[in-house]
């Protein structure tokens, strides 16, 4: 080795890794130990690019610099995962998996690669990919099932077309069943956790399949059932009544809006209430308000689940509120565990849970029809009367937005489906086929996702159903909240999906004055904003039919006396929905008799 390459090498060493590049380049200009010049000279891009990449956040730099040790030496393994890693963090994902796909050709058994790899292909929807990259690392080690039980949850985010719900389910019983049948074994849960969470936009109920699910977790990971060791010594509430409120998404989201004010307002007297969050959350206004109401704040590292269950038991709580239990592979194995002596569970994901650890459903008597009890494996609360299961601060009013400010035409009528794109069964195809039929100026504006792939997908649907339909579709890109909320004051009527309904968006469409045609299904998911207008006693916007659900959105935007009856009786109802001190209330009635029901069970037992 020369001089140069000698003193390259100590540099390395005390990671001085420019300088050694330096170095490596002139013993490249004198054409001395060329190979090991350019492999040393990788080896300095490569490391330089982990310091830009993991300490220094600077990107752009990182990638520079792992391109270049790829220009150096094309075939170095830990660069080309590294330059993968960072394309997917920018959503890059077909240069990602081509990177990954190149490293794997070098070292085909790189673990950890083929579980980065398959993760991108399942999120561009690539399952067939998805399956032969997950069955390939199920290879690498016969005994764990990580690999096998991800591949048994691979769900499509896009319904193709109507056969694809009873299909997949078919499809994940069978995987399921060659999973228990494999006897595998998951030693760490954690490593590789998938959901399933696609499946409730389906429009079906999954108490059977979210329970088999369950099970098969249960068997190959029984570690997922620990028990918290507080649990046998607990004999009821002493005093105030602690309540832990969990989730990953305590901020500006759909979930931080609909927990923030249940933290605020419960009664301080009966509740001492603990945030966690379950992995680090943005510093945002939600976060923040959040954390001030609070009486404790714990943040769980999500990385090491006998850590963050430890970490949650140490906290002694009476009642374990998890907000939305299927959103989060994290969140949803937690569940698993005996963590207080109390847990529950409600509507920010809506759908039953299956898990054995999982006491209550909260859910609300004007969302539920007679015998929902069977759409739940746990015991279903239902409180009286409310049109929403959050105390709800209004959104205030923003500015009015002129249409061509969002590429919008003032010649056309706005129908507007605000939610994501998976929500979007294909029986809604139906109704704004039908709309577009019966509105010749139409113009159905989605919200485009940041995946395009969905995009495509919901295009070629609804493309192949009707060209029509198709030429009609307007796609607007996600904004900040108040641009989103002045987009809502231009459209003349909301569609709410069907099978799945808006929450939020229907609370955000109401605040701004904004019709929303909605018809209820049978499950709690699909009754939500019926439930709002029973609240607030208006139906007018309720349907019966997919094409009495056409009907009225063409009569919203057509008629204006129509259109100004339905403002203004929404203007009158909807407060309602509101700061309605009343939903703490009953939480807290169904609080204390939950603990109360818990300690007569305790005591009965030790009779």
């Amino acid at each position: 080795m020369n001089k140069y390459l000698a003193e390259a090498s100590q540099l390395i060493l005390a990671r001085r890794y420019m300088e050694a590049a330096e170095l490596c380049r002139k013993a490249l200009r004198k054409s001395q130990d060329v190979v090991a010049a350019r492999r040393l000279l990788a080896e300095c891009h490569y490391n330089q690019g982990v310091i830009h990449l993991f300490y220094s956040g600077l990107l752009n730099n990182a990638e520079e610099q792992f391109r270049l040790a790829l220009e150096h030496n094309p075939r170095h393994v830990d660069a080309l995962i590294n330059l993968g890693g960072l394309l997917v963090q920018q959503g890059r994902f077909e240069e990602a998996i081509q990177r990954y796909s190149q490293a794997l050709a070098i070292e085909p058994g790189r673990v950890n690669v083929l579980k980065d790899l398959a993760q991108t292909h399942q999120r561009l929807d690539r399952l067939d990919d998805a399956s032969v990259t997950l069955h390939k690392l199920s290879e690498l080690d016969k005994n764990d099932g990580s690999a096998l039980l991800r591949n048994a949850l691979l769900i499509l985010s896009i319904i193709p077309d109507r056969d694809y719900p009873a299909q997949v389910r078919e499809q994940m019983r069978d995987r399921l069943a060659a999973f228990d049948a494999s006897g595998r074994s998951i030693a760490d849960p954690g490593w590789f956790p998938g959901t399933y969470f696609y499946l409730s936009y389906h429009g079906l109920c999954n108490k059977g399949l979210h329970q088999a699910i369950a099970r098969a977790h249960l068997r190959a990971a029984p570690s997922l059932a620990w028990k918290s060791p507080n649990i046998d010594h607990w004999t009821g509430s002493s005093g105030r009544v602690r309540i832990g409120i969990a989730s990953t998404n305590l901020f500006n989201h759909s979930i931080g809006h609909t927990s923030r004010g249940l933290v605020e307002m419960l009664d301080r007297e009966r509740f001492e209430v603990v945030v966690i969050r379950v992995g680090a959350a943005p510093a945002d206004d939600v976060a923040a308000a959040i954390d001030r109401a609070a009486d404790q704040v714990l943040v769980i590292p999500p990385g090491d689940l006998q850590q963050a269950r430890e970490a949650i038991a140490a906290l002694s709580l009476d009642i374990l509120f998890w907000q939305d239990i299927g959103m989060n592979p994290i969140t949803y194995l937690l569940a698993f565990a005996r963590l207080a002596p109390i847990q529950v569970t409600s509507f920010g994901h809506p759908d039953t849970t299956g898990i054995p650890n999982m006491d209550y459903f909260i859910s609300s008597s004007l969302y539920e029809l007679d015998g929902a009890q069977e759409d739940y494996s746990e015991k279903l609360v239902m409180l009286p009367d409310m049109g929403t299961l959050a105390y709800y601060y209004r959104p205030a009013m923003p500015a009015e937005a002129n249409r061509r400010d969002f590429g919008l035409d003032d010649d056309e009528h706005v129908y507007l489906c605000p939610q994501a794109l998976f929500k979007l069964h294909p029986d809604m195809d139906d109704v704004l086929l039908e709309i577009v039929e019966r509105d010749s100026r139409a113009r159905i504006v989605l919200i485009e996702p940041s995946l395009r792939h969905m995009r495509t997908a919901i295009e070629a649907r609804m493309t192949q159903l009707s060209p029509k339909l198709g030429e009609r579709l307007t796609f607007i890109k996600s904004l900040p909240h108040t641009n989103y909320l002045r987009l809502l004051r231009c459209a003349d009527v909301m569609l709410d999906t069907l099978h799945f309904n808006g929450q939020n968006t229907s609370l955000e469409g109401f605040a701004m004055g904004i019709p929303i045609v909605t018809l209820p299904g049978t499950l709690q998911r699909s009754r939500h904003t019926y439930g709002m207008y029973r609240a607030m006693n208006f139906m007018d916007l309720v349907a019966d039919s997919k094409s009495d659900y056409a009907a009225k959105a063409v009569a919203v935007t057509t008629d204006p006396a129509f259109r100004a009856h339905c403002q203004s009786r929404i203007a009158e109802s909807a407060g309602v929905l509101y700061e309605n001190t009343a939903f703490v209330r009953h939480c807290e009635e169904a609080f204390v008799n939950m603990v109360e029901q818990a300690e007569s069970t305790r005591r009965n037992s030790n009779l």
